[in-house]
């Protein structure tokens, strides 16, 4: 293929945005790439029926055609750069790394790393100039987190290791008891909790608690919207504490679960 061409990849446009108004996006679906590099703070990526979490160093990446909506995190509204692009040969080199459609999250990166070239894209997107360099740029980028975090990565773990699909059911069958966590997770599969953080993090991008503890206000969420009581749903859901419940799902969430029942 040719390395620099319109087909190859192209750079459309570039932004960056302190969402501290609370500023959000979508729900919205456009023909192109976008990647956010995540500055500072935290926000969430709703797409393709799934609600992700991403904070400080993650990226995160809309495919062309994939409807998303993506807003701040209230308790630490984030700030992002980002760059939209397009090609005939862009799935190929996405290929080489872990962020694609299925897994759209990226891990942290540290910003002297990557921003350098955020910031070269920025300047060549005012000039609209040397098309020729944005792809050379654009091309660095991809390869940058295919370096950090390479694909073979996510295969191994998924194809490989049952360990992970095993206590994604254990936690779907005990969620709901508050004595439930990850060292009994542990226990009962069996495996030590660094393995277990590895299988978590290379494959889902967060830690086995974080998960948990999501999956526990998915749960609340359904119930919820049934109509059953906030007390009810928490210790339904393995919260032994209310407060600590509506802590925590408004952090998720957004808004309080109380809130969230009227809605």
């Amino acid at each position: 293929m040719a390395l620099y061409s319109k087909d190859t990849i192209q750079l459309i446009n570039y932004g960056h945005k302190d969402c501290s108004d609370m500023h959000s996006f979508g729900p919205i679906a456009r023909p192109i790439y976008i990647i956010h590099y995540v500055i500072k703070g935290a926000g969430f990526l709703e797409c393709d029926r799934k609600r992700h979490y991403i904070k400080t160093g993650e990226s995160f990446l809309i495919c062309p055609y994939v409807t998303a909506y993506y807003y701040p995190d209230p308790e630490d509204p984030w700030e992002y750069t980002w760059v939209d692009f397009r090609g005939q040969e862009v799935s190929k080199y996405l290929e080489a790394g872990s962020m694609n459609r299925e897994h759209p999250i990226c891990p942290a990166i540290s910003q002297d790393k990557i921003m350098p070239l955020f910031e070269r894209l920025r300047q060549l997107n005012i000039y609209r100039t040397n098309q020729k360099e944005a792809c050379g740029i654009l091309l660095t980028l991809l390869g940058l987190y295919a370096d950090f975090y390479p694909a073979t990565e996510n295969k191994k773990h998924t194809e490989t290791d049952p360990r992970l699909s095993t206590a994604l059911m254990l936690i779907q069958a005990n969620y709901h008891q508050s004595y439930f966590n990850v060292e009994m997770l542990c226990d009962m599969i069996p495996c030590n909790r660094v393995t277990l953080y590895r299988l978590f993090h290379n494959t889902l991008n967060q830690s086995p608690g974080q998960y948990l503890n999501e999956y526990r206000i998915r749960q609340a969420c359904k119930m919820l919207k049934r109509g059953i009581l906030v007390k009810t749903t928490a210790f339904s859901c393995g919260f032994s504490d209310q407060f600590y419940f509506s802590r925590m799902f408004k952090q998720q969430i957004g808004v309080a679960p109380s809130e969230y029942g009227k809605m």
